[in-house]
């Protein structure tokens, strides 16, 4: 079994070695991340994509619509569908950083092994209240993290090996305890599945305007069960959803320096520049025009 305290000074001394920053980042290994923050931080907004987080050392909040998910070290949190949501570090120090591993979840490998696994038949595979769980860190899947973290410096590793850890990984978040999102994720006529359709529909059209009667139509419900299923998975509803996607996708596009503060506002789907303004603000705290000079 993996070494803790091991695992944590390898993961600081490669964050260190990369340069990384206090954000996110990602490893040589395809789809696996480092999170290394030395301080706790101000809620920011972040877009989750499925992915699993083992958290081994500090502490970390996230709020979901009304919902706040605090976890710390040696727990785990999983989050089945793309989610807008904001995050803050709260407990770290540079002599006992926040650490993470994250891992990227590939659903069409998880439906893969489902359709394999009879002893999912026997399991509670209805829909949690939210799209994020968390709970205490499975030992097996510290092991197989650390594992997967393990080849990060070996190309050959990482061609030959990293497929299997990684198919190992979703085979045991599956039957785990936390599993339950997933497990109901990979139903195709589920209440999960049906949800995620819809978000792809939302993502790829953000900037379309989009009506709450065709998306409960493309996803086979009817209006009010789409609404509430949506709104009990995310933490909002879906026009909240929306706009969330077009005013963080506005923020990368002005931190990005690529183009006017009205181009962008347009160019993500308002109508209105003041009420972009208005709405930026009310997000992120400040105004695009005073983000952007922060970056500039």
């Amino acid at each position: 079994m993996v070494q803790l305290d091991s695992l944590k000074r390898e993961m600081a001394d490669y964050a260190n070695a990369c340069g990384f920053d206090d954000a996110p980042q990602p490893t040589h290994v395809p789809g696996l991340s480092l999170v290394r923050s030395r301080i706790s931080t101000e809620f920011t907004a972040i877009d989750y994509q499925p992915i699993f987080c083992l958290v081994l050392q500090g502490s970390k909040q996230t709020r979901i619509g009304e919902r706040l998910h605090r976890f710390g070290a040696l727990q785990s949190f999983i989050v089945s569908l793309d989610l807008p949501a904001t995050a803050c570090v709260v407990a770290a120090t540079p002599q006992s950083p926040y650490l993470a591993l994250a891992l990227d979840l590939d659903i069409t490998l998880l439906r893969d092994l489902a359709s394999g696994l009879k002893e999912l038949d026997t399991m509670d595979n209805s829909a949690p209240d939210t799209a994020l769980v968390m709970g205490d860190a499975d030992p097996a899947l510290i092991d197989a993290m650390a594992r997967l973290f393990a080849l990060r410096e070996n190309p050959m590793d990482i061609d030959v090996l990293a497929p299997l850890v990684i198919r190992e990984i979703h085979y045991r978040l599956l039957l785990g305890d936390q599993g339950s999102a997933l497990r109901a994720l990979v139903q195709p006529d589920g209440h999960a599945s049906r949800i995620a359709r819809a978000i792809a529909r939302i993502r790829r059209d953000y900037a379309a305007p989009l009506t709450v009667a065709a998306l409960a139509r493309e996803a086979g419900m009817s209006v009010s069960a789409f609404h509430d299923h949506f709104r009990v998975l995310t933490g909002t509803t879906p026009l909240q959803y929306q706009k969330a996607l077009r005013l963080m996708e506005a923020r990368r596009r002005l931190q990005a320096a690529a183009g006017s503060v009205t181009a962008i506002a347009y160019e993500v789907g308002y109508e209105s520049p003041t009420q972009f303004s208005r709405e930026y603000r009310r997000k992120f705290g400040q105004s695009p025009r005073s983000d952007r000079s922060m970056t500039a």
